[in-house]
Parts: structure tokens; C-alpha cells; sequence
């Protein structure tokens, strides 16, 4: 018997939000969420990761870039080490794009929140005035609509979403604080 039983299949919160996403479906938000999903694929992650690498190298934020591609990889093994231990199957019904793989946690949810979700704190630390905080906002709006999109698409339940968003988080947390340390480190050898 799996011991992650509880998780394996539909929660009352998951036939909530279900239920929820049914009552609003319409072919524009067909096409947003169809079109917004693929801003969490492994695929935007590759391209976003050698990017940003570029873009801190070019700005002298070596460090920056260097913690966001370590944020990235190991939030993607840990959500795969957790999609295989755990095992829970996708939502019945037709999905409405491509999904491989076990359910939970959400990769899309996990890897968006701790990629952008890291981008989005450098952005709000770094930046002066109001530029890093609307760009921080809008890659909020971006992780929320990516996690969104996969409920939407009945290819994740949304305790898979919540999971992943939360798990991503956490790796945002934990690896802001090695940024800092990092900087720290470099400030005082020059």
C-alpha cells in the first residue's frame, strides 16, 4: 500500500477549484492558458537559464546568475524526486495540452515559482525605485497564471499547484539567503 495514499486522488479542495475552472472556461482563456503554460517549460527554463546567466554576467551580477541557474536545476530534481516517490496519477478527463509524468507536486508550479520567483527577488532588491517592483509584480502575475494554466488545462489537481508553489518558494528562501551570503563574501574580499 503507498503511504502517500491520501494524495493519490481528488481532494475536496482539488473538485472545488475544478469545479471552479469548468464554471469559467471560455476559447480566450483556452488560448491564454494554452499559450501561458509554455513560460514553464523545460524548454523557456533552458532558454531563461542561459539568458539571465548572460544578462548578471553582463551587468557584473555574476553571483546573481550563477545562484538563479542553482535554483533552477536542483528545484527541477527535487520536484522529479517527488513526482516518482510519490507517484499520484494526473486528473481524469481530457487534458488540454501535453503532461508527462506523475502529478505531484506541479512541476510547472515549482520550477516557475523558484525560477521567476528568484528572478522577481533580485528585481525587488536590486532595483531602484518602482522599476524592480513592477517587474517583480509582473512575474508574480506570470508564476500565479502558469500554476493557473495547469489546473485550467486538467493536467494537475490544484493541490499539485498549491504544492509546487509552496515547495518553490521554500527554494526561493533558501537560496536568496546563499545570494546573500555569496555577496556578502565577495564584498569583503574587494
Amino acid at each position: 500500500m503507498n503511504t502517500w495514499s491520501p494524495l493519490i486522488g481528488e481532494l475536496a479542495f482539488d473538485r472545488t477549484v475544478r469545479l471552479w475552472m469548468e464554471n469559467i472556461s471560455h476559447p480566450t482563456l483556452d488560448l491564454y492558458f494554452g499559450w501561458i503554460t509554455h513560460l514553464g517549460s523545460p524548454l523557456a527554463f533552458a532558454i531563461g537559464g542561459v539568458v539571465s546567466m548572460l544578462v548578471c554576467i553582463r551587468v557584473g551580477k555574476s553571483w546573481a546568475g550563477l545562484v538563479l541557474n542553482m535554483c533552477l536545476v536542483t528545484s527541477w530534481v527535487i520536484m522529479h524526486t517527488l513526482k516518482e516517490l510519490i507517484g499520484r496519477p494526473r486528473p481524469p478527463g481530457e487534458h488540454l495540452t501535453y503532461a508527462a509524468g506523475f502529478s505531484f507536486p506541479s512541476g510547472h508550479a515549482m520550477i516557475s515559482m523558484a525560477f521567476y520567483g528568484f528572478i522577481a527577488y533580485l528585481l525587488w532588491s536590486s532595483l531602484p525605485y518602482k522599476g524592480g517592483k513592477w517587474g517583480a509584480a509582473l512575474l508574480g502575475i506570470i508564476i500565479i497564471s502558469i500554476g493557473l494554466s495547469r489546473v485550467y488545462l486538467n493536467v494537475h489537481y490544484a493541490s499539485d499547484v498549491l504544492a509546487g508553489f509552496l515547495l518553490g518558494g521554500l527554494w526561493v528562501w533558501l537560496f536568496a539567503r546563499m545570494y546573500h551570503h555569496l555577496e556578502r563574501i565577495n564584498t569583503h574580499r574587494k
